[in-house]
């Protein structure tokens, strides 16, 4: 998909801006040949957009989330459809949400003939248009064949897919240095963001992320040593051209007076990065790692960060039961010398393997595993605890994550299981779109 292109091969842009009221809502857009900006009124409140927020975040926290009916919604449906009045199909669209509209995927809003908005064009969010320029003032001809993997640092959750996502990562850009387990600590990623003579050109963290709303500034990513806040990174200089953060509401922000927000997100820009990918909910781990790895492909290939967010979006949605069974394949033969790598990755491909209708492939897996040499009782138990639920076939109420559901088979393999937006939503690119 393309649309027009200036100068330079630049892609058209089009800015879109909006402002809540007690009353309704406003739109405003623009693009660089426009005489002056276009005022699109939406007769809905901020309390009722706030309402529509909340339901939204309380299906999140759900066991099994489901985002495709709230977001064809009419009030975000006439929210984001102005913006396919000013774009055309291709055209880089850069959005300036306002109040909660910066927690709400306005990028997965169904537009043209029911298809998601990034779908039609590539999507950025930037949280002001004084913030934009800033980053746009910050873009240079930095690196993207080399990078510094912060993965998995030792937590009560191990997060197995990190280390997948770190070797993938790795085999397809050249020149990398991975910081993982213990060593995913501050001190370390401070000592290798100093070393001048190997400064990457993209810092990934796969860790786990926190969103404190009393204190935003301590918001952050857990490492091996402790929190790498908000606060800590406005103190150090980032010379990357991307920062990833695959973790969860990395890119939840806290708001103040004037719309102004704090967090992690507008910290790293300011401490030098052009560009952050960052999330806005939890994320599921598998369709995490499939998403990061198409992305990192295509930007590996010269496509831009807003365009390969896109690519990337769209293959995970249309990606089916048998794609993701392969991946999880792949990615347990990969990490198969570690034992408790093995583990997770052997319940994720049985919870897929039992959706498809295949229990008693789902349950040999289990069996082979639970022989693993080096299994501690943990994984066991876990282990255990999966074979009951694909037994049983039956939800588990109190299920802390998608992934702990019980894997019912109601899918064949070429079911799209990954199309809902709650897995290919959460992944917003902030700042420069190149």
């Amino acid at each position: 998909m393309q649309g027009a292109t200036g100068p330079n091969g630049t892609p058209r842009i089009v800015l879109a801006e909006y402002f809540l009221s007690d009353e309704r809502a406003l739109v405003f857009g623009t693009t660089a040949d426009s005489p002056e900006a276009d005022l699109v009124t939406v007769p809905f409140s901020r309390a009722e957009v706030r309402a529509l927020a909340e339901r939204v975040r309380a299906e999140l926290g759900g066991g099994r989330p489901a985002l495709g009916a709230l977001l064809r919604e009419e009030l975000l449906v006439r929210l984001v459809a102005p913006v396919t009045r000013w774009a055309r199909p291709g055209d880089l669209v850069y959005l300036v949400p306002h109040d909660v509209l910066h927690r709400l995927p306005l990028h997965a809003v169904p537009v043209d003939g029911g298809i998601p908005l990034s779908r039609r064009n590539p999507v950025v969010v930037t949280p002001s248009a004084s913030v934009l320029q800033y980053c746009l003032a910050k873009k240079t001809e930095r690196r993207r064949d080399s990078a510094l993997i912060v993965a998995d640092p030792p937590s009560a959750r191990p997060l197995v897919f990190a280390r997948e996502q770190a070797r993938a990562i790795a085999a397809g850009l050249g020149p990398t240095r991975v910081l993982v387990g213990g060593s995913a600590s501050r001190a370390e990623l401070v000592a290798a963001l100093a070393a001048k003579d190997a400064a990457p050109g993209i810092l990934h963290f796969s860790a786990h992320g926190v969103f404190d709303p009393d204190e935003p500034m301590r918001s952050g990513i857990e490492l091996a040593d402790g929190r790498l806040t908000a606060q800590d990174i406005l103190g150090m200089t980032l010379d990357v051209d991307l920062v990833t953060l695959g973790a969860c509401e990395t890119g939840v922000s806290d708001r103040r007076p004037g719309d102004e927000l704090i967090g992690l997100t507008r910290a790293l820009l300011y401490a030098g990065a052009p560009s952050a990918l960052v999330t806005l909910w939890r994320v599921d781990e598998l369709s995490t790692s499939m998403l990061l790895r198409d992305f990192y492909a295509a930007l590996a290939g010269g496509t831009s960060k807003a365009e390969s967010l896109r690519q990337a979006q769209a293959l995970l949605s249309e990606r089916t039961l048998a794609d993701v069974l392969a991946h999880a394949r792949e990615s347990r033969e990969r990490l198969g010398d570690d034992p408790a790598a093995a583990a997770t990755l052997a319940r994720e491909e049985a919870r897929m393997l039992a959706r498809s209708g295949d229990g008693d492939a789902a349950l040999r897996l289990l069996a082979d595993t639970l022989r693993t040499p080096g299994l501690d009782g943990a994984d066991q138990e876990l282990l255990r605890v999966a074979q009951k639920r694909i037994m049983l076939a039956a939800p588990t109420a109190n299920a802390a994550s998608p992934a702990d559901a019980a894997p019912v088979a109601d899918a064949g393999p070429g079911s799209r299981v990954f199309a809902d937006p709650y897995y290919w939503a959460p992944f917003v690119l902030v700042g420069d779109w190149y």
